[in-house]
């Protein structure tokens, strides 16, 4: 086994259990990620290798009775609903580079080749197991996270989740062995952001320590529908360490890693047990290096209220791709979401953001300054030999000047909304700035100096917007290509190291036809006006 340590960064989505469709959960964490992808080529001079993986996890009890009730074979429920996954990331520009699925070939094989490892470090052994096991979550739980429910039946206490008693032979692995590694790597390494989630994995460490090593399989009478333990027909791997592999598979284990160990791994923080865990013990007992970062989000509600099909509140993508279009969606989801909290959904309120930061604020200050009153030649001209210094132009430069810094702090630690905050309150202070020169009136003076103004007024306004742009783009990708574009900005001078303002250029016409001058701005209104 070799490991390439090129040039390049190494981003996952957990892999998506295909026992129902894709919701607004499985398309924040995959946005997520591809926001993060996106900001690595922006923030960089030279583009680093992106590897983005994402998947479907197919395997386990779940899906096995979901395809005995939809009466069709596992594999072609897995079909479907996976594809429907695919094309959730298409349509949401999701720019992946690696689909696995958990039936796929090569993934079976890397997960056999791992159990073969484990046996061969004496870290599995065959025993017996009893406990309450959530079909659900597909994992035990232990008796402090359970309790009655007023009909009697045994629940887990966080989720409500049905479980059900479970005593069987199986495989065992020896997760006792690495508790206190785990723990250090904790301690030492903070590897959960925010930071408050590498508490919380310690507490769960700390839960599990008295459980002492967990099942890896499962009886092949009970559960068909999975990988088979090598040399052994009676068991099937535990779906939870057969979808863990995943992250293994896509970068081509065991033969050549391509890249190693991830940069980023994206997860929700209904499954940091698994990865903060069950995860790097995996690895210690590969003997490969752990993350560099788990991103840890939280759920998103709607209107305040947990999501629930049984109480039919739970928000379908591809219908809010139909009201607020792909890049409304991202912006949406990226200006709302807290990664320390859990985020709520409000369409009146999506909509708001929308009309009053992409349309009212990008979109007219764009429209402005290409107006045929104020710029009749659709000219971006060259820097003015000469900038007045008056406090508006001032004020408009330093904020142009110190937005790319508080930009790139904002992303680098996946607070996006902090950085669209920011962009907003320059884009904003500029709509204030063209309104208080009033170019309208500048450009029916025959002053010298009233055109003079006039020209530093269109360059600082497109330099505010050329640089807005380029920041936008891992947000809103499709309307920062459409505005760059428009600006005519050379496709290798759109990363942060370009953000300065004041460039020298020569005088270039905007890449837009002045009967669609304002088509950018329409395309913006992408929701209805009266919210």
């Amino acid at each position: 086994m070799t490991i390439s340590r090129a040039a390049s960064y190494f981003i996952s989505t957990p892999i998506y259990y295909v026992n129902s469709k894709p919701h607004i959960g499985h398309l924040y964490s995959s946005l997520l990620a591809d926001t993060i992808a996106r900001w690595q080529i922006v923030k960089h001079r030279t583009t680093p290798r992106i590897i983005l993986s994402t998947g479907t996890d197919e395997h386990g009890l779940k899906i096995e009775r979901a395809a005995i009730t939809a009466q069709i074979s596992p594999l072609e429920f897995c079909n479907q609903v996976s594809e429907k996954f695919r094309k959730m990331f298409d349509q949401f520009s999701i720019k992946y580079t690696n689909y696995i699925r958990t039936t796929d070939k090569n993934h079976c094989q890397a997960v056999q080749y791992v159990w073969q490892e484990l046996l061969k470090q004496n870290l599995i052994y065959k025993g017996s197991y009893e406990g309450w096991y959530s079909v659900q979550d597909e994992c035990f739980v232990s008796e402090d996270e359970v309790v009655k429910d007023e009909s009697g039946q045994t629940i887990i206490k966080e989720s409500n989740r049905p479980v059900e008693w479970t005593k069987e032979k199986n495989y065992m692995f020896k997760l006792n062995q690495f508790y206190e590694r785990i723990e250090q790597w904790i301690q030492d390494k903070n590897p959960l952001y925010p930071i408050k989630y590498n508490k919380l994995a310690l507490i769960q460490l700390h839960e599990l320590k008295k459980q002492g090593d967990i099942s890896i399989s499962r009886e092949a009478k009970r559960l068909s529908w999975g990988i088979q333990v090598p040399n052994d027909s009676s068991q099937i791997i535990y779906v939870w360490i057969d979808a863990l592999i995943n992250y293994l598979t896509v970068i081509g284990y065991p033969d050549h890693i391509s890249h190693w160990p991830p940069n980023c791994q994206i997860i929700g923080k209904e499954i940091l047990r698994f990865h903060a865990i069950y995860w790097p013990a995996l690895l210690m007992g590969l003997n490969l290096e752990l993350p560099q970062q788990l991103v840890v989000h939280g759920h998103w509600l709607k209107d305040d209220k947990k999501m629930s099909k049984s109480v039919g509140n739970v928000i379908d993508p591809f219908d809010l791709l139909s009201k607020l279009q792909c890049d409304g969606v991202r912006y949406c989801l990226l200006r709302e979401d807290i990664l320390s909290q859990d985020a709520n959904f409000n369409e009146y309120k999506m909509k708001k953001y929308l009309n009053a930061e992409l349309a009212n604020t990008l979109g007219n200050l764009l429209n402005r300054v290409t107006s045929l009153s104020i710029n009749p030649s659709c000219i971006y001209p060259s820097r003015p030999s000469s900038m007045f210094s008056s406090s508006s132009t001032t004020d408009i430069i330093n904020q142009c000047i110190n937005l790319p810094l508080r930009v790139k702090t904002a992303y680098d630690s996946y607070e996006f909304y902090h950085g669209i905050i920011a962009i907003m309150d320059v884009l904003r202070a500029c709509n204030t700035y063209v309104q208080h020169e009033q170019p309208w009136l500048l450009a029916k003076s025959t002053l010298e100096y009233d055109q003079q103004r006039l020209q530093i007024l269109i360059y600082l306004t497109l330099e505010c917007l050329r640089i807005c742009g380029i920041l936008l783009q891992p947000i809103v990708p499709s309307i920062s290509k459409q505005l760059l574009d428009i600006l005519d900005i050379d496709l290798n001078k759109r990363t942060l190291h370009d953000c300065h303002i004041l460039i020298e250029h020569n005088e270039k016409k905007l890449n837009i036809m002045k009967n669609e001058r304002i088509s950018l701005y329409q395309r913006l209104s992408i929701v209805e006006n009266d919210v």
